[in-house]
């Protein structure tokens, strides 16, 4: 009987791994798209201005998109970045986009050149990508990062 069991125990292994890898986030359009739809979220696909592929989505009533990078090809790549812009009617200083970047450790801020506030998180997916659970909580720390950045600007 014992050696029926490490055959089985090795095959209940393998169907595990398996089930993770199916449910692997990748940085393919088509994973990432289908992950912001299960979470809830809708999506449009598109491509960027150097042809790599981009999505668009909105998370808490705000605008995002999800840009690709380290594509070989405009394919293949090997991370995602989530990035939202606020157009404010007035600009906002550098003191003010340093002091959420130095009191924040995730959501990096910016200033374009009209002053106007950018956030973007970056995440990685090189490799095997993450388990839907690992992503489930990007998108989750991506939601209160853009709340708190919103209330941070007085959205």
């Amino acid at each position: 009987m014992k050696q029926f069991l490490l055959p089985l125990a090795c095959m209940g292994l393998l169907a595990s791994a398996a089930t993770v890898q199916a449910a692997a986030v990748t940085a393919k359009p088509s994973t990432v798209s289908a992950f912001l739809e299960a979470y809830g979220l809708p999506v449009t696909q598109g491509t960027d201005d150097s042809g790599d592929p981009m999505l668009d989505s909105r998370i808490n009533g705000t605008h995002f998109s999800v840009y690709f990078y380290g594509c070989r090809g405009n394919t293949n790549c090997r991370t995602i970045q989530f990035s939202t812009g606020y157009d404010l009617d007035q600009p906002m200083s550098a003191t003010m986009i340093n002091e959420w970047n130095r009191n924040n450790r995730f959501g990096r801020a910016y200033l374009d050149d009209e002053g106007d506030p950018f956030l973007e998180m970056d995440i990685n997916l090189d490799g095997d990508g993450v388990n839907e659970k690992n992503f489930d909580v990007s998108l989750d720390l991506w939601k209160a990062v853009t709340r708190d950045f919103e209330h941070f600007i007085d959205w």
